[in-house]
């Protein structure tokens, strides 16, 4: 995956926009890769705030039920 620093550093034109291209793409890569146990489906500190709150009373639940 190629740097900001290797973006800077090439020289404007095709290089330069080659170099943007694959970053974009390593880093779309990346972005779908993630998930599974232990990442939150979450684009802002609000959302991050309702999924854990969610979890957090579940779990309360379970607990004085059990």
């Amino acid at each position: 995956m190629p740097s900001l620093d290797d973006i800077v550093a090439a020289a404007a034109g095709e290089e330069r926009d080659a170099f943007r291209r694959a970053m974009a793409e390593d880093l779309e890569t990346a972005r779908r890769s993630r998930g599974g146990r232990g990442f939150l489906p979450a684009e802002r500190p609000a959302d991050l705030a309702r999924t854990l709150g969610r979890d957090r009373r579940e779990r309360r639940l379970r607990r004085l039920a059990g």
